[in-house]
Order: C-alpha cells, then sequence, then structure tokens
C-alpha cells in the first residue's frame, strides 16, 4: 500500500505528544503538522522545519494548507482541535482519519472523518455501528491496538519498588491519583511508594488534603517532568487504579517495560492485562469529561482495596510476570504492528 500519511498532533510532553512523536518514529507518520504548545522545547522531537501552527482556526493557515499538499491522509489523535480542518481536508481530496479517544469524543461531533481507528476495546465498543456512542459514523471504523516499545523491558525480580505517575493529574483526577494516597494510610507492609506528578502544585495540595502534610513516610515524591525513557525504568509494580480509560498508554508502558501492574479491574484492562493483581471495583457510576461529551461508567474503587493488593504483593517473585510482559510487548511492538497502521490509513 503506497501513499504518504500525515498527522497533526499537540507537541506536549503528555499523551497525545508521546502518541505522534512515537508514530513519527516508527514510520508510520510521513509528515506533521505541529499544534502549538506552551513549552516549545518539545518541539525537538520532530524533523527541523516541522510547521507549527495555533489551535484556533489553523484550517485557514498557509502552513495546513501546504501540509494538505504532501499527504494522501491525515491523522488525528483524540481531536482535530479546529473542526473544520478536517472538512478542509476532504475537499483537497485527502482522506481523514481519527485515533479517539472515546471519553474526549463530543455527543454531537462537529465533522465525521472517512476512518476511525479506535485504539482499545471500549473505544471500539463505542465507535462500531450500533455501538454505545449513540450514533452511527459514515464511515470505516476499526479497532487497532496501539504499538509499544519493547526495548525498555528489563527483568524485574521482586515487588519491592513501587511506582505511580501522576501527570498532570488529569480530568476527573483520572488516574486514580487521589485513591493511591488514601489507601497509602491503610498499607501494613513496609513499602515505598514514588509518586511522580508533572506539576508541583497540584499534587502537593492534594497530599495535604489527604494527610495534612505534604510529605508522609511511605511516599517519595516527585514533582517535575523526568525524561520519559526513565518512567518506569527503576521501579517494580505500577500502581494506577485508573477509573474511566480506554486506550492506556501508562498501563501499556509499563506492561511492556517488564513491571507489575497493578490497575482497576475493569474493561478493558482486564482483557489484556492478567487478572491478577486487579484492583476489585465497589461499583460504577455514570460520568461524563463535561456535559457536551459522551457519557461512560467510571469506575469506584476504595482505597482500602488498593492498600489489600497492595500488601498482596509486596515482597512477591515477579518474574513469571515480568517476562510475560516481554512477550506481549515483541507480539504488539511497533515492528509487528507499523505495517496493520499504514495499511488501515492508506487503504
Amino acid at each position: 500500500m503506497t501513499g504518504r500519511i500525515g498527522a497533526v498532533g499537540y507537541a506536549t510532553a503528555q499523551g497525545l505528544g508521546h502518541l505522534h512523536r512515537d508514530f513519527v518514529a516508527a514510520g508510520i507518520v510521513d509528515e506533521s503538522l505541529i499544534i502549538r504548545h506552551s513549552r516549545p522545547a518539545n518541539l525537538h522531537w520532530f524533523p527541523p522545519g516541522t510547521p507549527v501552527v495555533n489551535p484556533r482556526n489553523y484550517s485557514r493557515s498557509p502552513e495546513y494548507d501546504a501540509f494538505l499538499g504532501k499527504v494522501d491522509v491525515v491523522l488525528w489523535f483524540e481531536t482535530a482541535w479546529d473542526w473544520s480542518a478536517p472538512v478542509a481536508a476532504k475537499q483537497r481530496g485527502v482522506k481523514t482519519a481519527l485515533c479517539p479517544m472515546y471519553e474526549w469524543t463530543p455527543r454531537r461531533p462537529p465533522c465525521w472523518f472517512d476512518k476511525v481507528l479506535c485504539p482499545s476495546a471500549l473505544d471500539y465498543d463505542y465507535f462500531k455501528p450500533g455501538g454505545l456512542a449513540g450514533f452511527t459514523m459514515p464511515c470505516e471504523v476499526r479497532a487497532l491496538a496501539i504499538p509499544v516499545d519493547p526495548s525498555t523491558w528489563k527483568l524485574r525480580t521482586e515487588a519491592k519498588r513501587f511506582l505511580h505517575n501522576a501527570g498532570h493529574i488529569g480530568h476527573r483526577e483520572h488516574k486514580g491519583t487521589r485513591q493511591v494516597l488514601e489507601a497509602v494510610r491503610h498499607v501494613r507492609s513496609d513499602l515505598t511508594l514514588t509518586v511522580r506528578a508533572q506539576h508541583d502544585s497540584g499534587i502537593r495540595q492534594m497530599m495535604r488534603e489527604v494527610f495534612g502534610s505534604d510529605s508522609h513516610p511511605k511516599i517519595d515524591l516527585v514533582a517535575g517532568e523526568i525524561p520519559r525513557e526513565r518512567l518506569f525504568a527503576d521501579h517494580d509494580v505500577y500502581v494506577a487504579p485508573e477509573k474511566l480509560n480506554g486506550l492506556s498508554l501508562p498501563l501499556q508502558e509499563a506492561r511492556a517495560a517488564g513491571m507489575l501492574v497493578v490497575t482497576t479491574d475493569r474493561y478493558p484492562a482486564n482483557q489484556w492485562l492478567p487478572d491478577w493483581p486487579l484492583i476489585p471495583v465497589e461499583k460504577f457510576e455514570r460520568a461524563c469529561i463535561s456535559s457536551s461529551y459522551l457519557e461512560l461508567d467510571e469506575a469506584v474503587v476504595r482505597p482500602e482495596a488498593i492498600a489489600g493488593v497492595l500488601d498482596s504483593v509486596c515482597g512477591m517473585d515477579i518474574r513469571e510476570y515480568s517476562e510475560q510482559g516481554r512477550a506481549w510487548a515483541e507480539a504488539h511492538s511497533w515492528a509487528a504492528l507499523k505495517d496493520a497502521w499504514r495499511e488501515a490509513l492508506l487503504a
């Protein structure tokens, strides 16, 4: 399958930025247009001369017009930002594709794409014909996993070093950071949990709300960005009681790195992770990121349940689990899935 694939991305040191960066590095994306971010240093991820535009009305920019002249299909991750952009691409005879995040999809999408490539089983359940979104996209919809990097794997032997990456905390605190902190109050074992956050003030405020202080003897708090390749390098167990994600890059990256992954026993994570050690869900509540976005089932997890799982795994031999992570990573690597992505985009 021949042709040139373009992507409009966001140069942020978070999930959307990493997605675009990885697709470029893997050779899936041939041309990029970058949405400007407040941290311009992230532009070094992309080839020199990559055009950069503001998120509002970029569809009218000369940079976008020149970009469309170089590609046969344009891929967006989660959102088009300027919803006139897919329309303009179609008018130029350029195909459009969306890698959706169901929780960030408007209940009434402003435009349609030619292809919707769903990065998780839950996203697919929303967008497939007759799916949970409540509308039928007049286009091709298929499930296609986001690849991982197996070179990050290393053998983890004992569940000693625990990690939670809070990032920027996230909308609806969807990473479960508050519940992780509250769980520490119930942990009986002698463990230390590293909690990382990209910004200092939010995590320290949350610590004060939970503990009455911005420190705790069982928590090693690290605030500020670190290189992505270091995120999962120095720990054995990744703790993330996620509430609503379909695609979860951190869970995938931790699994590929050989870590023991402790997350919520909810779909779709419980379809591709081993059923141990998943955290039981107390109940699900209907919610949405905001009133204009699709409804979802948000998991409610008790801190005591998280603590119980952490106590049960602390000190365990996790070699077999770590080895399984390597096999999973190789089967879902960029090398293994690159052709499938290019074929899906160019077909």
